[in-house]
């Protein structure tokens, strides 16, 4: 334990690799969440939201629509939008008129959304069809509700008789099934799932994350040519320590200085799987570059290998995502980047 505790005290030693390692963190991790965030904006329709009604009514078709996976929401005001759409930044604007919340309640289906789109767009409509059906519950609830309170023998109030529908719309009876069936068509079947720009910015991140830990890794090695260089190593050695028990100690001082980058990898990628994932590759690439500074044990010459191995391995990475979209050569599939991305996205 004293190796590790004297390789822990050699690599924080050096400020400035330590103040590398936490700003390359920092920086990587802000542009890893912009990156992140992009991906779920452009894998849906980005549109604008305008509420010009305070009811109920109307907070309850805003939350449907923010739900609704098809859509990127843009909240605003309307002249900001139109900005935005102008640029080309959003499809469409969506406006919740004044008095949204009144005219519902009264059955009407009259002036309750406007929608502002461009010239040649051809997406609002869908979209428009699409959020339509946010609206239709609430529509065909008051209206059901004007119509049973004409009857002579109504007993319930407006929002007795809400909650009563409310329990029918949970009630597995009262939900609709679909039958789907599936059929050859003899050509080339679709896979299971279907290719999004989500998919292809995690796989994106994934492919990024492993060079900044391979990288950290590579950086962290260098200080074993820096010792050979200076004699350390020499005299290293002899302190009373076994050879294979020293080489296990300076390993694990290595890994677990970098140890934290990994945890934050997998964090980003927002599940447990991820980290462990993380862990296991940082675990083996620490392996690789300290036999190579082991082996090489002149800076120059490590540095000149681990930058073929750090910039090889992220475009191998990168081409098999690439590669498993349009086809490519099996063998991308084995380097450590591409079974690093496909174990943390999964796709």
């Amino acid at each position: 334990m004293s190796r590790f505790r004297l390789r822990i005290k050699i690599l924080l030693k050096d400020r400035t690799a330590c103040i590398c390692y936490l700003i390359s963190v920092i920086v990587m991790v802000c542009l890893l969440i912009g990156l992140k965030n992009s991906s779920e904006e452009r894998s849906a329709v980005p549109i604008g939201l305008v509420i010009n009604d305070e009811s109920r009514e109307a907070e309850f078709l805003r939350e449907r629509i923010k739900q609704t996976p098809a859509v990127y929401v843009y909240e605003g005001e309307l002249d900001e939008l139109n900005e935005k759409l102008l640029e080309g930044n959003i499809n469409s604007i969506f406006i919740i008129d004044e008095g949204y919340g009144e005219r519902v309640r009264k059955g009407e289906t009259d002036e309750l959304v406007t929608i502002i789109s461009g010239e040649d767009d051809r997406m609002s409509v869908i979209i428009g069809d699409i959020l339509a059906g946010s609206m239709l519950y609430d529509i065909c609830a008051n209206k059901s509700y004007i119509a049973y309170s004409s009857l002579k023998d109504n007993k319930l109030t407006r929002d007795e008789y809400y909650s009563y529908i409310m329990g029918l719309k949970e009630d597995p009876r009262f939900a609709f099934t679909f039958e789907i069936e599936t059929k050859s068509s003899g050509k080339e079947t679709l896979k299971e799932n279907q290719i999004t720009n989500g998919m292809i910015y995690k796989q994106m991140i994934a492919g990024m994350l492993a060079m900044l830990i391979c990288l950290v890794a590579f950086v962290s090695c260098n200080c074993f040519c820096l010792e050979y260089e200076c004699g350390v190593a020499g005299r290293l050695k002899e302190l009373p320590c076994n050879r294979i028990s020293a080489e296990a100690m300076d390993f694990f001082g290595i890994f677990v200085y970098t140890l934290p980058l990994s945890i934050v990898a997998g964090i980003l990628m927002s599940d447990f799987r991820s980290i462990v994932v993380s862990i296991i590759y940082l675990f083996i690439i620490s392996i690789l570059c300290m036999l190579i500074s082991k082996t090489v044990k002149r800076t120059e010459s490590y540095q000149l290998v681990g930058a073929v191995l750090v910039i090889g391995l992220g475009i191998l990475g990168f081409v098999s995502v690439f590669a498993g979209l349009i086809g490519g050569p099996e063998f991308l599939k084995f380097t450590p980047n591409a079974i690093y991305i496909d174990q943390v996205t999964g796709f």
